[in-house]
C-alpha cells in the first residue's frame, strides 16, 4: 500500500513539473495611469483632459493563444502578440508595449505630442 502512495506522489510531482507556469500576460489589464505629454504651445488643457479620460476607457484582454483583443472609447481591434525576452510586446512584428514589473506600458505619439499609459492586470 505505500509503495501506491509513494508512486501516486511521484507522478503527481511528474506532472506538475511538466506542466507549463501560466503566463502573466494573459488576462484583463485595465488603465491604471495615464501620462498626456503635449506640447502647451499646441494644446490646451482642456484637450490634454479630454485626452486622458479617453485613454482610461482602455481595456486590453490577452487569451492563451496569445491573441490581445484591444476595446478604446473609438477603436477596437485585436490580433497575434509575441513578447520578447527584454519585455518588448510586439503586435503583428510592430512594437505594441512594453511588459515590465507586472505592467504593461504603451506609448502613442502625436503631432501634439506623446500619450503613456500603464495597464494594470484584473
Amino acid at each position: 500500500m505505500k509503495n501506491r502512495y509513494f508512486l501516486l506522489l511521484a507522478l503527481a510531482g511528474m506532472l506538475s513539473a511538466c506542466h507549463p507556469k501560466a503566463d502573466p500576460l494573459i488576462g484583463t489589464w485595465t488603465v491604471s495611469k495615464v501620462n498626456v505629454q503635449f506640447d502647451e504651445q499646441r494644446s490646451t488643457p482642456e484637450l490634454v483632459k479630454q485626452v486622458g479620460e479617453m485613454e482610461k476607457q482602455n481595456i486590453i484582454t490577452i487569451s492563451n493563444d496569445s491573441t490581445l483583443t484591444f476595446k478604446g472609447l473609438e477603436e477596437e481591434w485585436q490580433g497575434r502578440i509575441s513578447l520578447r525576452s527584454d519585455g518588448t510586446i510586439l503586435h503583428e512584428g510592430i512594437i505594441f508595449g512594453i511588459w515590465k514589473n507586472g505592467e504593461i506600458v504603451t506609448s502613442n505619439g502625436s503631432p501634439l505630442g506623446e500619450v503613456v499609459v500603464t495597464y494594470k492586470q484584473e
